[in-house]
């Protein structure tokens, strides 16, 4: 057994050089980009089924609104929205937690418990101009979301669905819930199929 200089005993016989804050440094360097895949990995497995649902729940929606008169249209929306939270709970991988989850479940809980209120604040004239109002207010927070969790596609389908609801307003104001609807399902329908390929 031979001494080392630095007061460490090696059993081997071979010289041991202690680690710096360099090579600590270094090490740390090489891991973010595997613990930055590793979370997105997590995030698009955890997220896949319920984006593609709630893609498939706003087109059926929009189209049921659009076409199918009075209250059954609606009747028919709120299901197909209620069938796609269903589906978020029942089908998100329980195995995967993400380190911001319930910091950000509760944010959206929070959204989702406030719209009826900014609803009545705003006092939209007619049941379409609140359904493109409530739509461009989720996806304000799939753009917050996507922001703050550092998922730029879901922040850019986020701000499609806002500059659409917009643009619908003033040019197709009668058809702006069947153009966000469809705009914003195709897109939040696309994303989640995308992020499935991980469960090929």
């Amino acid at each position: 057994m031979t001494f080392n200089p630095q007061g460490e005993n090696n059993p081997q016989g071979e010289n041991f050089r202690v680690p710096t804050s360099a090579d600590a440094s270094r090490i740390l360097d090489e891991l973010t980009p595997v613990t930055r895949r590793s979370r997105r990995l997590a995030r698009d497995v955890a997220f896949a089924r319920p984006l593609l649902a709630w893609g498939l729940a706003w087109i059926a929606g929009a189209i049921s609104f659009q076409f199918v008169p009075g209250p059954a249209g609606a009747a028919l929306g709120t299901a197909a929205c209620a069938g796609a939270a269903a589906v978020t709970w029942l089908v998100r991988p329980r195995e995967v937690r993400l380190y911001t989850e319930r910091r950000f479940a509760l944010l959206w809980f929070v959204l989702f418990a406030i719209s009826p209120l900014l609803v009545a604040v705003a006092a939209p004239p007619n049941a379409r101009i609140m359904v493109v109002l409530l739509a461009s207010l989720w996806a304000v927070g799939m753009l917050l979301y996507g922001i703050g969790a550092q998922d730029t596609p879901l922040a850019v389908v986020g701000l499609t669905i806002v500059v659409v609801a917009a643009a619908a307003r003033l040019v197709v104001p009668d058809a702006a819930v069947l153009v966000v609807g469809i705009a914003g399902g195709l897109g939040m329908a696309a994303l989640g199929g995308w992020r499935m390929r991980w469960k090929r």
